[in-house]
């Protein structure tokens, strides 16, 4: 593997929203951040960013400072208000004054246009690898949040029953690694419980399913004879 494709294979894969009302820009920043690796949604408004804000889970907010149709500042305001969403706010407008107005709106981070898209992707980089911390594990396009005990995929998020966490948990921390019955069993329940005898093959199907709603790339595969791995 190469040290580029090795630097795109170690960042973290998000749900990425972009508001810009430059088309050109829009296209290239969508196409740019699908690259590398990232799941992402690109609007042209304000009242579209903030729909698509408030109605889907993101791990990142690309937000044009200034939009047809309202004030980003006004997009960031409202947002920090609702929920723990990280921006990166673009601007044309080079004046401090702007800068801190923008970081004072909630926004984590600020490009002033042009910027290099080179370094656009460094800084979504570091500020995905500051929200999916190793408390959040993730493979390919899932990602698990613990303290809410919720699986997040490109089609949405799901809160999943303890175990079921458990189990998915155990397979995204060890992608690749096949776990046998006894040893999920023994990781799911305290010695002196005892699970029936298809408990396991119950929990993995109902995470098939789950994994298929949300519309994640990673699956469940069963080894016969010997166990189950995440791919």
């Amino acid at each position: 593997m190469t040290s580029v494709a090795a630097s795109r294979a170690a960042r973290p894969s998000a749900r990425i929203l972009v508001v810009e009302d430059d088309a050109r820009l829009r296209s290239l920043l969508e196409q740019e951040l699908a690259t590398d690796g990232h799941v992402v949604v690109a609007v042209g408004t304000a009242g579209e960013g903030l729909y698509r804000a408030e109605e889907e889970p993101y791990d990142l907010l690309v937000l044009d400072l200034s939009l047809p149709d309202g004030d980003g500042l006004e997009v960031a305001e409202r947002l920090r208000a609702r929920r723990d969403l990280p921006i990166l706010m673009l601007t044309a407008r080079a004046d401090v004054d702007s800068r801190v107005r923008g970081l004072y709106a909630g926004a984590a981070d600020y490009m002033t246009k042009p910027f290099s898209v080179p370094e656009l992707l460094a800084r979504v980089h570091v500020r995905l690898r500051e929200r999916l911390k190793p408390d959040r594990p993730s493979h390919l396009d899932l990602v698990l949040d613990p303290a809410a005990s919720a699986a997040r995929g490109p089609g949405g998020e799901a809160i999943l029953p303890e175990r079921e966490f458990a189990l998915l948990r155990l397979l995204v921390e060890h992608p690749g690694r096949l776990f046998p019955r006894e040893e999920i069993e023994r990781t799911l329940y305290a010695e002196t419980e005892r699970p029936g005898s298809n408990t396991v093959e119950v929990f993995v199907h109902h995470l098939r399913r789950k994994l298929e709603q949300l519309g994640a790339e990673a699956r469940i595969r069963t080894v016969r004879g010997k166990g189950y791995m995440l791919r």
